[in-house]
């Protein structure tokens, strides 16, 4: 199935925006304290109205992806059909990628390549992590701080400051549309505050229908549903970890086979507090010290590969280089 689309032209104009200080939390950009006092919300408040707004509501985004210098414009449709969450989502620049996801599928598309479908419950969308997490019991590893009031993509925006408690997972500013309670704005910011990876919407519509040509989609023939091998899973993982940073729990622990690593037996772990999820392979040692770079990170992603005796262990995910070396020194074969 070929996804069609009308084209924008507003892309072209929107990297006339990028600049330095528009990637930065300045002050200048924050309305005083009374101001913010006169709302009467409270920042887990707002929080929790920009996770209905994105649920809920009827929706076209256009936003920019900003990793390491490098800018992507993406887009996201969303709606609403029957109670059921419907997104659209493709890459604007290069190659043709796209997604559809509904009912508990998502379906790839990407040229030169068969389009497949998988099922899934994890939403994919942009801001979906923010959007999905569980904020009351976020209190136990992050403080929420109202920062003021500033503008993105034209509209008025409140910006919401998610502190890190302990130096094992990363800070947040969630700038919040003020009119629709979507989020326009997400910033990942390091120890030393230094944004890592930023997502910031240029352009937002909302509708009180679901965009026709995305309710139309609906309606189409999905690609064929890709059903995973279960019989590569071959038991539970030989390791344990014996320490988690607060609030990450571990959601999968098995042992299976990698093309990667020649079909051996690989031991996965992964782990996720709700807002990140993190991978840990264990596997015969493949190369020694010397030929191994250990860290190789890419905005606020991370790979930190180390070993242990005759295994090596890589572990990715959004976190700081601390607590992949820290999980590492954790990790011990089950008796």
């Amino acid at each position: 199935m070929k996804l069609l689309f009308y084209s924008k032209t507003l892309i072209t104009a929107v990297f006339i925006l990028i600049a330095g200080a528009a990637f930065s939390v300045q002050a200048t950009e924050m309305s005083n304290d009374q101001t913010v006092k006169k709302d009467n919300i409270t920042a887990i408040e707002y929080l929790q109205l920009m996770q209905t707004a994105y649920k809920n509501l009827n929706y076209e985004i256009l936003y920019l992806n900003n990793l390491k210098n490098t800018v992507e414009p993406k887009q996201l449709l969303h709606g609403v059909i029957n109670q059921e969450e419907i997104a659209y989502f493709r890459y604007l620049n290069g190659a043709m990628r796209e997604s559809l996801q509904y009912l508990q599928k998502i379906s790839y598309f990407e040229q030169g390549s068969q389009p497949y479908t998988l099922q899934s419950t994890r939403n994919q969308s942009v801001f979906a992590n923010i959007a999905n997490f569980n904020y009351d019991k976020g209190l136990d590893s992050y403080e929420y701080i109202i920062l003021g009031k500033g503008r993105i993509a034209g509209k008025t925006a409140m910006a919401i400051r998610m502190i890190s408690k302990d130096q094992y997972r990363y800070s947040y500013i969630v700038w919040i549309d003020l009119d629709t309670h979507l989020p326009l704005r997400l910033d990942t910011i390091n120890s030393s505050n230094i944004i890592l990876d930023q997502i910031m919407v240029v352009s937002l519509k909302v509708s009180e229908q679901v965009n026709p040509w995305l309710e139309s989609l609906s309606n189409q023939k999905l690609p064929e549903l890709f059903h995973l091998s279960q019989t590569s899973n071959l038991q539970a993982s030989l390791w344990k970890v014996d320490w988690l940073p607060a609030g990450f729990n571990i959601v999968k622990d098995d042992q299976h086979k990698l093309v990667m690593y020649e079909n051996e037996p690989v031991s996965y772990i992964m782990l996720n507090d709700g807002i990140v999820s993190v991978s840990v392979y264990i596997s015969a040692k493949k190369t020694t010290s010397e030929q191994q770079q250990k860290t190789i990170q890419r905005g606020a992603t991370v790979l930190y590969t180390d070993q242990k005796n005759n295994f090596e262990i890589n572990v990715i995910g959004e976190i700081p280089v601390a607590t992949a070396k820290r999980l590492i020194e954790s990790i011990s074969i089950v008796e």
